[in-house]
């Protein structure tokens, strides 16, 4: 596609304004729109603002819905209430939004919880390993004095015969 092109996209809305309040505001309102356009003095005009406003509507509603499918569809429903204003939805949606946040906290919670129920046998091993292990090492300094001491005696005599010797003068 060239730059500057222009691409046509066909979309049909198919409402049922007798058994959706939603719908028929909707289909009011667009006929209200549409009228108001009809009385531009100019075609073009007309066909311009037509393209805009049907541009804008529906990449509107697809990024909302692209980010929240849930509560795009909630937006939607919420056009069958006349006193409906800017202010009232987003403070609907606040409390939606805490209330989502909090549902993600909590399992996040719960995913801490079953990870910390995973490490507790394995601390609980490694604990026992520790006492073994210091256990082990009492023992062994305990026993360790009879092997690392040796009899001073026996040192000492060769070292005292070296003296004898050396006194003589042989050296």
């Amino acid at each position: 596609m060239r730059n500057g092109q222009i691409r046509r996209v066909n979309l049909s809305l198919h409402l049922t304004p007798e058994q959706s309040r939603a719908d028929l505001r909707a289909m009011q309102q667009l006929q209200l729109w549409h009228q108001s356009v009809n009385q531009s003095d100019s075609i073009d005009d007309a066909n311009m603002e037509i393209r805009a406003f049907h541009r804008d509507v529906y990449l509107a509603g697809l990024q909302l819905f692209l980010m929240d499918p849930a509560f795009c569809h909630h937006v939607a429903e919420s056009l069958g209430r006349d006193n409906l204003t800017l202010r009232g939805l987003l403070a609907e949606i606040q409390p939606q939004a805490q209330q989502d946040e909090l549902s993600v906290e909590r399992v996040e919670l719960q995913k801490i919880r079953q990870e910390l129920a995973a490490l507790k046998p394995l601390m609980e091993q490694q604990t026992l390993a520790l006492q073994q292990l210091r256990l082990s090492a009492k023992s062994a300094s305990a026993a360790a004095p009879e092997h690392d001491n040796i009899d001073v005696s026996k040192v000492d005599a060769p070292v005292e015969k070296m003296q004898k010797i050396r006194q003589k003068g042989i050296f």
